[in-house]
């Protein structure tokens, strides 16, 4: 790094709308609908911390609840063992992981519910 440049290795979403289309159930689960759109990035790794924040505070059945908190727990760990590998600058590890979070938001999209 410069005095005054830094390098990052980030991971984002570059289509979220190919995202939503993908993950359409998880994506109304962690954002429904409302007058106020949430602010900010809707990408996959802000959609896990959403699908988290949903599971364990939203308004779901015990049924969803319990059925989706294994594979939201999941998907945190990888979002996270993500996270360290960019904080880490080792993006070969990041892309593993990045396919890895998308496996396991693919499964999670099995499991959810209906909007």
């Amino acid at each position: 790094m410069g005095k005054f440049l830094q390098i990052r290795v980030i991971a984002q979403t570059y289509d979220e709308a190919a995202a939503e289309e993908r993950f359409a159930k998880l994506y109304a689960l962690a954002w429904p609908v409302a007058a106020t759109p949430p602010a900010g990035p809707r990408g996959l790794l802000e959609l896990a911390a959403a699908l988290d924040d949903a599971v364990r505070l939203g308004d779901l059945s015990s049924g969803d609840r319990a059925a989706l908190l294994p594979g939201v727990e999941k998907a945190m760990a990888v979002k996270a063992a993500l996270e360290a590998a960019l904080g880490e600058r080792d993006p070969k590890s990041a892309d593993k992981l990045s396919y890895d979070l998308e496996d396991a938001l693919a499964e999670l999209e099995k499991l959810a519910p209906k909007a």
